[in-house]
């Protein structure tokens, strides 16, 4: 798990790239889910590791709807990008609150998301922007041949 701000990774081999701009509401997450999972099928991502992408998505997009304050504009902008043998997730969010995992207790319906995030991402972080702060994680996937 991360504890520490830390930069994004770089974006290298970068195969597909997709941006959305979403309400601050909890229906965005499933908003969220669908356009990337339609956006990894086309560029020929394996169902499994889409099923990871779309869950660790939706807990960061949960997050920032959970605990940051709507902007001005009341968006949460996503980003992803297909980069090697990984989906990198980013959610932007106006919060200058650092992104702190906790241990839910079991009677608990919340709490979970970046325990949930860690579980299923190579490496997570946050980096501070001047408008509040950008939570990423790199999750691992198989492509099909056309794109490797």
């Amino acid at each position: 798990m991360c504890d520490a701000m830390s930069s994004a990774p770089e974006k290298s081999g970068v195969v597909g790239v997709g941006v959305l701009l979403v309400r601050h509401e909890p229906a965005s997450a499933s908003v969220v889910r669908h356009r990337i999972a339609d956006e990894l099928i086309e560029i020929g991502i394996s169902g499994e590791a889409i099923d990871r992408v779309v869950l660790v998505a939706s807990e960061l997009v949960g997050n920032a709807i959970q605990h940051a304050r709507p902007s001005a504009a009341a968006v949460i902008e996503v980003s992803w990008d297909v980069d090697g043998p990984g989906v990198i997730v980013r959610v932007s969010d106006p919060s200058d609150e650092s992104p702190r995992p906790r241990q839910a207790a079991e009677d608990e319906p919340a709490g979970r998301g970046l325990t949930i995030v860690a579980a299923m991402s190579d490496d997570w972080g946050y980096q501070r922007s001047g408008r509040g702060k950008q939570v990423w994680a790199r999750v691992p996937v198989r492509t099909s041949s056309v794109i490797q």
